[in-house]
């Protein structure tokens, strides 16, 4: 059976497609059998992945290839239901089914979340993310069957003087759900239309360093 991990969270722009992305690369270069579900609407994972999709691509399984590993992508439209009853094929399929989710919540989002196993929650180096993140743990915590896995911190800037004063924060209020794992901030990953597949060719190792390193967390745990 699949493992089943949901990369959610309330906060905007905290690095959960690049986090769905990367990671699913990660599994993949360990040799994992690897499915991502882009559950966003607003299209921006398969954009980011430099993918050409149309109506007719909806619901239809797709192979993703960037370096030397491949894994494959599915984008869910508005028929979760019918996506949530593909479930059992699809364990069987896949050692780990990753999950995009888009920022906001709604019912289709909560179909979704008591069909996981375990959800991972990045947050940005910023103060800001804290109530965002509080909003997050209060949604998952009504789920009794969905277990934290662990809070990744994205865009983190150690020139930034605020920096340990926010993780000391972080450790003493969530210090068994931070994961050891850091996202260094990363000029090329908040370029436009920069795809994954141009930064490993372009740029190899930068970024994709620290999620190849949570994936091996994620592993080991």
């Amino acid at each position: 059976m699949a493992e089943k991990i949901g990369i959610y969270g309330i906060e905007k722009n905290c690095g959960k497609t690049t986090t769905a992305a990367f990671l699913a690369e990660s599994f993949a270069t360990l040799s994992t059998n690897v499915l991502l579900i882009d559950l966003d609407l607003n299209n921006n994972l398969y954009k980011f992945l430099g993918l050409q999709l149309n109506a007719s691509g909806l619901s239809q399984i797709m192979q993703v290839k960037v370096g030397q590993s491949a894994w494959k992508y599915l984008k869910v439209g508005q028929d979760v239901e019918m996506f949530i009853n593909r479930m059992d094929q699809l364990d069987a399929d896949f050692d780990y089914i990753l999950f995009d989710f888009p920022s906001f919540e709604s019912e289709s989002n909560s179909k979704v979340l008591n069909i996981l196993n375990r959800v991972i929650i990045p947050i940005e180096c910023e103060f800001y993310g804290i109530d965002q993140l509080k909003l997050t743990i209060k949604k998952i915590l009504e789920i009794d069957t969905l277990k934290i896995v662990g809070i990744l911190l994205t865009k983190y800037d150690e020139k930034n003087q605020i920096m340990p004063e926010f993780l000391k924060f972080l450790k003493e209020h969530f210090s068994d759900l931070v994961y050891y794992t850091i996202i260094s901030r990363n000029y090329y990953l908040g370029l436009p239309h920069f795809t994954i597949e141009n930064l490993n060719k372009f740029v190899p190792n930068v970024g994709f360093a620290d999620y190849f390193k949570l994936a091996n967390e994620i592993q080991n745990d």
